[in-house]
C-alpha cells in the first residue's frame, strides 16, 4: 500500500469517526439524574419555603442533631408541644438521588426522635425538616455525615 496524501486523509477520517462513535457510546452510558424531579413547581413555591425558614429562625432555638453510635438523636425546640408537631424529615443525598429517604416526624415526650443509621449509606446527607405547629409552617436544613 502506498502512503500518499489521499490514504492519510482516509485514515484520519476513519480515526475521527471511530472517536465520535466511542464518545457517543460513552455519553449514552453515563448516568444522570435531576436534583428534583419536579423542580419547576417547587421553584414557584420557593417564597413559602423562605417564610417557613424565617419562622424557624424567629423561634430562637434550632433543631439539634446528636450522633450517638448507630443512631441519630434529633431534638426539636422546647417551645413546642411534641404532640402538636406534624411533618416530615427528608434525608437528602446530594451525590445520588436514589438514596434519599423521607420519614414522618414522630417525637417522644422529650421532643426527641431517634433514627437508626442502618437505613442510610455512608456519606453526606442534608436533613430537611419541614413541619407545622398550630398552622404555622417551619423549615430547617442540617448537614450530617453518616459513618458506620
Amino acid at each position: 500500500m502506498k502512503w500518499n496524501w489521499g490514504t492519510k486523509i482516509f485514515i484520519a477520517i476513519i480515526m475521527f469517526m471511530s472517536l465520535m462513535i466511542v464518545l457517543v457510546i460513552l455519553s449514552m452510558n453515563q448516568s444522570y439524574y435531576l436534583v428534583e424531579k419536579d423542580y419547576y413547581p417547587k421553584a414557584l413555591e420557593y417564597q413559602q419555603r423562605i417564610d417557613k425558614e424565617t419562622n424557624a429562625k424567629n423561634i430562637g432555638e434550632m433543631i439539634q442533631i446528636a450522633n450517638n453510635g448507630n443512631k441519630l438523636i434529633i431534638t426539636f425546640p422546647s417551645v413546642f408541644d411534641p404532640k402538636a408537631i406534624d411533618g416530615e424529615l427528608t434525608f437528602y443525598r446530594p451525590s445520588d438521588g436514589t438514596m434519599d429517604l423521607t420519614v414522618p416526624i414522630r417525637l417522644d415526650s422529650l421532643r426527641k426522635m431517634t433514627f437508626s443509621k442502618g437505613d442510610l449509606m455512608t456519606g453526606r446527607y442534608i436533613i430537611k425538616f419541614e413541619y407545622e405547629v398550630n398552622n404555622t409552617g417551619y423549615y430547617e436544613e442540617k448537614t450530617v455525615y453518616i459513618e458506620k
